[in-house]
């Protein structure tokens, strides 16, 4: 008797478990877990990091810039000394010349720096407008849906309170004009 308990009990139980696991709704209507849910959490931090690092990305290349102008500063300094010296070093031509190359190779990283910091700046720009786009559309529609739930709560012979107080709203065809009359009710 007891091995007999004991082995529906344990049927009982891997019934259950094996329903719990493949999500199959029980006797109480729930499913299991979705394995491809979603849960939405709040923006806040990653917007956070985001403005952090658009700020640090502007600092380097406002800092690369001022760095770019005293260094071209220099190679000025540096050939109108060689200019004025009646020796014509070859050494001090060559290292004018190398200057020369390195600071236009900066120069040339320099300005595609701030190009990919102004795309950032726009595809930046463009999302926040995307996601308020998407915000507004959303409540729009959470707006529509509230007042077709409340005209679909009220009696179908009177009007909404909220239809009619709306300004600018537009009528619908049936209070625009009169309904005929029809032929039950029309007098003979």
């Amino acid at each position: 008797m007891k091995l007999r308990n004991i082995t529906v009990a344990t049927a009982i139980f891997g019934a259950a478990v094996a329903l719990a696991q493949t999500g199959v709704p029980s006797a109480s209507g729930r499913v299991g877990p979705n394995p491809r849910s979603v849960v939405a959490t709040n923006n806040a931090s990653g917007l956070a990091d985001n403005v952090r690092a658009q700020s640090a990305l502007h600092l380097r290349v406002e800092e690369m810039g001022s760095t770019l102008t005293k260094m071209h500063g220099l190679l000025k300094q540096m050939q109108a000394k060689t200019a004025a010296s009646t020796a014509k070093d070859p050494m001090a031509k060559a290292n004018l010349e190398m200057w020369h190359l390195m600071l236009a190779d900066l120069d040339k990283q320099y300005e595609q720096l701030r190009q990919a910091s102004r795309t950032r700046d726009d595809v930046e720009n463009r999302r926040a407008a995307m996601y308020k786009q998407a915000e507004a559309k959303a409540a729009a529609e959470a707006k529509m849906r509230g007042q077709a739930a409340v005209s679909a709560q009220s009696p179908a012979g009177e009007k909404s309170d909220s239809s009619a107080a709306t300004p600018g709203a537009p009528e619908t065809p049936a209070a625009q004009a009169p309904a005929p009359a029809s032929p039950a009710t029309a007098p003979n």
